[in-house]
């Protein structure tokens, strides 16, 4: 379930640029980070700092993107993010006497200090591999939107989703260009979730091999 809360504001963002495009989706995403942030502060009695960071990220870099009317700073935003929790977790490793996830989870947990280390190494590198194929995918994205804006007199300010490809005077390129936006959409999304899901699918293994041995 909160995995699912989570991902609430990416499901928005998703649904919206489908049916509305990418501006619209950024404002859908804000709304939906703004009130994932204050839900957390209601439940827990304090504001989470996943949330402070994402909400204030999303404020800077998709701000910048509605305002220039450029979407590289948004789609930079993800690998920025999971960079930012990837440094904060392996430096949780040798800054105070437990690591964040311990802290997180310690009281649920009882795992020795050096299991703790393993998983925080684990989700530190995860974060990174995330950050990583994110900026593949804006790359690919940003080069096929350039080489658009580049060979035709389109106004590289306007929405892709609103081009009709077909009136253009390069319509491959047009395609790309809009292929490209969506597939790096897909993978904000779904990619996301997906790798997440096996980085707690690896934790859960690694901890049930720590605790049956344990027993025995």
């Amino acid at each position: 379930m909160k995995l699912l809360f989570d991902f609430f504001p990416i499901v928005l963002f998703f649904v919206v640029y489908k049916t509305m495009g990418l501006y619209a989706a950024i404002y859908a995403m804000i709304g939906a980070t703004f009130v994932q942030m204050m839900v957390g502060r209601y439940q827990n009695g304090k504001f989470e700092n996943t949330h402070l960071i994402t909400f204030s990220l999303l404020i800077v870099l998709g701000g910048v993107t509605l305002a220039l009317r450029d979407p590289a700073f948004v789609m930079w935003k993800v690998s920025v993010l999971y960079v930012v929790f990837a440094v904060a977790l392996i430096a949780s490793i040798y800054i105070g006497k437990k690591t964040i996830l311990q802290r997180m989870m310690g009281k649920e947990l009882k795992l020795p200090d050096q299991v703790w280390v393993r998983i925080t190494w684990l989700w530190g590198l995860g974060f990174i591999g995330i950050s990583i194929v994110n900026a593949y995918f804006v790359k690919v994205a940003l080069a096929a939107r350039q080489m658009l804006f580049n060979n035709t007199s389109i106004d590289p300010k306007i929405e892709l989703t609103s081009i009709d490809c077909k009136t253009t005077a390069i319509e491959s390129l047009c395609n790309e260009a809009l292929t490209t936006e969506e597939n790096w959409v897909n993978f904000k999304l779904f990619g996301t979730m997906a790798l997440t899901i096996l980085l707690i699918v690896i934790t859960v293994i690694f901890i049930s091999k720590h605790i049956k041995n344990k027993e025995h």
